[in-house]
């Protein structure tokens, strides 16, 4: 299971860094957080890539409905967007320099993104993705209250 998880989570972190690199070095977008922004948006781009595949193709279904795991599925993503976030505006300018085509924003976001997959992996086993109690996967009909 881990396997197809980062096979699916790196297409979608491909997503995510293209995106990123695009906003950030095709565009410019590097001052102050203009750059968090970038990251950001690449961030939610691979998210809603990550969400098809891994739904799909990597974990067990729940028996919960699309809505709810969906939702459960931004909740742990909004967590990994934090924590890539915040690692890639650390890392950036920490750390060396491997390749001077390489910008140091692209680095730090390959790096922010790598480390938050571990994280992923778990959250989205245990939370976005867990077993649901049979009462959850039955939709309600309109008439029926929470």
């Amino acid at each position: 299971m881990f396997h197809r998880f980062l096979i699916f989570s790196g297409l979608a972190a491909a997503v995510n860094l293209v995106t990123g690199y695009i906003l950030y070095a095709g565009l410019g977008l590097v001052e102050g957080w203009q750059y968090a922004l970038a990251v950001a948006i690449g961030f939610l781009a691979g998210m809603g890539v990550s969400f098809v595949l891994n739904r799909r193709y990597t974990f067990e279904p729940s028996g919960r409905l699309t809505r709810s795991e969906a939702i459960d599925f931004f909740a742990v993503s909004v967590g990994g967007l934090a924590i890539t976030t915040t690692l890639a505006e650390n890392l950036r300018g920490h750390l060396p320099a491997i390749d001077p085509h390489l910008p140091p924003e692209a680095l730090a976001h390959i790096t922010a993104v790598g480390l938050t997959a571990i994280y992923s992996f778990f959250a989205h086993k245990y939370v976005s993705f867990r077993r649901g109690r049979r009462s959850d996967a039955t939709p309600r009909t309109p008439d029926e209250r929470p």
